[in-house]
């Protein structure tokens, strides 16, 4: 749904003091995590793709004989910074990297390894910032194996109660008619992010097996919205050439976690399948997250290429209703308001910075009001002059008006034509 449902559902809210507990008890879940942090790097000739493994004793029996398990990884397509959010689970950790030369996740024969010889105790809201991991050109002797994969594999709970933040889809199939892309689940994402990631719905989604002759086309929704919105997109897609990836969200999380989340998620996309290039089409406040997305994958990724970025009816300056929540003091704020308020820091940041090379960003606006409207122009969910935000405007190839609503534009034929145009033209 579009960016007014924020307005909505702060109104309802108001009146609504079990939502806001629900709020505070998410939120509170969050601040709890303990955060790892550090850098890593292969020593070997090349820009190596590296995995770091989270390592953890759990148990008296374990802490006695030395032993440690991996709960769950993180993967750098080369040198850089790894993060490693761990909520509920008070023990023992510490980090490891391995070399990944064949690219399958796991750690084999032949492949270098180096584990941290520090330790950290991880209490509620502890930070430990200063791992640095250089993996040795010769590989070592390994006191066990780690298969990544059998991480991913654990169960949904087991995984979050460990780790927070780590357990989303990475191209797992699916079908837009599964119940979890409803507007139900899609809407308690807002409140209750914390369950949504604990019950498995973020992540990249596949629609169909992955074809390597086809390229992907990643679409990411908005505030309260599910990939399910893009359905009429999708299956009017040119797919003799291109196929269609789906993100999800909670919306509520603030846009920088769930841009670095995407970008995680896709860094580990195109190392399993060797994917070059894809698109990028956004809708809604999904818009600021691909933004956010396609500069810090440019960073931690800069081969990737990625020649089109089309959002759709995104409000570039923000959304009023996001700050008078946070103007007006209202009892919990949620944290995506902080972001979606007009001006706020993220918008300034994804806005100020220059799209990467090769990308061309083409932006569509929406302008049909309801009639009984009063005040600024909009599309029944966002203002023209959001949509129109210079900063926005001035880094965009080309600006496309249509005369639809904020919803109704995912369903209207001409951006549909639109889009396969876009694509035939770009790759």
């Amino acid at each position: 749904m579009g960016a007014i449902r924020l307005l909505l559902i702060a109104s309802i809210g108001v009146t609504s003091g079990c939502v806001f507990l629900d709020v505070k008890e998410q939120q509170e879940k969050m601040r709890a995590a303990c955060t790892i942090k550090g850098t890593a790097r292969s020593m070997q000739d090349g820009d190596r793709a590296v995995v770091v493994v989270l390592l953890h004793r759990g148990d008296t029996k374990a802490e006695a004989a030395g032993n440690w398990h991996a709960v769950s990884h993180f993967v750098l397509e080369h040198a850089g910074k790894f993060v490693f959010s761990v909520n509920g689970a008070t023990g023992t950790y510490t980090v490891g990297a391995f070399d990944d030369a064949n690219r399958n996740l796991m750690l084999d024969p032949g492949e270098s390894f180096i584990s941290d010889k520090d330790s950290v105790t991880c209490t509620p809201g502890a930070r430990f910032d200063d791992f640095v991991l250089n993996i040795p050109e010769k590989p070592q002797q390994h006191a066990t194996d780690f298969d990544v994969a059998g991480v991913q594999s654990r169960t949904l709970n087991e995984q979050v109660s460990a780790i927070f933040g780590q357990t989303v889809a990475i191209g797992e199939l699916t079908s837009l008619a599964e119940d979890m892309f409803s507007q139900e689940v899609a809407e308690s994402g807002l409140w209750r992010p914390f369950d949504f990631l604990v019950d498995g719905y973020a992540g990249v989604w596949f629609l169909e097996a992955y074809d390597p002759k086809r390229i992907p086309v990643l679409f990411v929704h908005g505030v309260n919205g599910t990939p399910k919105s893009f359905d009429y997109l999708i299956r009017n897609l040119d797919h003799t050439r291109f196929q269609a990836w789906v993100y999800y969200y909670p919306s509520g999380l603030h846009l920088g976690t769930v841009a670095d989340q995407l970008s995680q998620t896709m860094t580990k996309l195109q190392i399993r399948y060797r994917v070059p290039r894809f698109a990028v089409v956004a809708h809604s406040m999904g818009g600021l997250v691909a933004r956010g997305f396609v500069l810090r994958h440019a960073e931690s990724s800069p081969n990737t290429q990625i020649p089109l970025f089309l959002s759709v009816s995104t409000p570039w300056g923000g959304h009023k209703a996001a700050g008078a929540a946070i103007d007006n003091k209202f009892p919990m704020v949620v944290e995506v308001w902080r972001d979606m308020a007009p001006g706020s820091a993220y918008q300034k940041d994804v806005l100020s910075r220059p799209l990467p090379a090769g990308m061309q960003h083409h932006m569509v606006f929406t302008y049909q009001r309801n009639s009984s409207s009063f005040g600024e122009s909009d599309d029944q969910g966002v203002t023209v002059s959001s949509q129109l935000a210079l900063p926005a405007q001035s880094k965009a190839v080309r600006l496309y008006g249509l005369d639809e609503t904020h919803v109704g534009v995912l369903r209207d034929p001409l951006l549909s034509k639109m889009l396969n145009e876009l694509l035939t033209s770009s790759f």
